[in-house]
């Protein structure tokens, strides 16, 4: 395919394999470190991408948000300190740095079958580090470009979690690629800025940030049954306002490969799905910015 640049989607990924993580991040540089993964009272163990080979050498963005955790963390950073990717999104992700494994609580205990099932524990046994040396863990991964959402002003993520791990920093590991480094990325940012300053669905997101804030702030609830209903259907019908920002295309070609249409088109469930996945791209205000942020990384590059 005649490729000019590819878009990687990891909002809300809540994570998934470390080293399924280490070789889809391989995929786009040559051999190098990924991630430093370090146990308590141990040396960091730098995981690395082995395999020279590239399977893409040319411009590269990575969409996060709030609810990006984990390894798709993992990914963000790893582009990111190679200047491989532009990172674009919420203020930061998640951060959720940590590595957690289940202990079967049976196994723990021979014997005693009467007291059994006794289920299972989550123990968290290390933190991930980027190969600059920052933790992932509460501060996650701040965006090269910001395209703010509901949640610009309020705190989400591990942070807000009971007891978590505190954020810290270990050496960073050597680390370099010249498959496709990002150039002229404060012009890139600042074109980006200067369109949602003029554009006013990202001028109403912002105001809607605000008012999300206000409600969480706002604790002081009527009382009486007709303020109360009065102050919810305010709400809902300010919802729905919001809500129809979004209901109009702002892309206007979305297609599947021609390669995949068959087995697309093959169950009807999965056709509908697809139809309801393209319809929804279509409306993405984010994904439309997103490809006018790659225009100008292909353009300045």
């Amino acid at each position: 395919h005649a490729v000019d640049g590819i878009i990687i989607d990891l909002r809300n990924n809540g994570g998934g394999s470390l080293r399924d993580v280490v070789e889809m991040t391989g995929l786009f540089i040559e051999k190098g470190p990924i991630v430093q993964v370090k146990s308590r009272g141990r040396r960091p163990v730098v995981l690395d991408d082995e395999d020279a080979g590239v399977a893409w050498d040319g411009p590269l963005v990575v969409m996060v948000n709030s609810f990006s955790a984990s390894a798709s963390e993992i990914m963000a950073a790893a582009l990111q300190d190679y200047r491989r990717a532009v990172i674009v999104g919420s203020k930061s992700t998640f951060g959720k740095g940590t590595v957690q494994r289940f202990f079967d609580l049976d196994r723990a205990l021979p014997g005693h079958n009467d007291l059994k099932p006794l289920g299972q524990i989550k123990i968290t046994m290390q933190k991930f580090y980027r190969i600059n040396g920052g933790a992932t863990q509460l501060r996650g991964v701040t965006p090269d470009i910001n395209l703010p959402d509901q949640y610009q002003f309020i705190d989400v993520g591990e942070k807000e979690q009971d007891y978590p791990l505190p954020w810290s920093q270990i050496d960073p590991v050597e680390y370099e690629q010249d498959v496709y480094v990002v150039k002229h990325l404060d012009k890139i940012r600042k074109a980006a800025e200067q369109r949602l300053a003029r554009d006013t669905v990202w001028q109403k997101i912002l105001a809607h940030a605000h008012w999300v804030k206000e409600q969480q702030d706002h604790t002081m609830h009527p009382l009486s049954l007709e303020a109360w209903e009065a102050e919810t259907k305010a709400e809902e019908a300010y919802l729905d306002a919001y809500d129809k920002l979004f209901d109009r295309e702002v892309i206007s070609t979305v297609r599947n490969l021609d390669e995949d249409l068959d087995h697309i088109n093959s169950d009807e469930g999965r056709k509908a799905r697809n139809d309801e996945w393209i319809k929804n791209v279509k409306k993405d205000v984010y994904i439309a910015e997103t490809l006018r942020i790659m225009h100008d990384l292909i353009r300045y590059h």
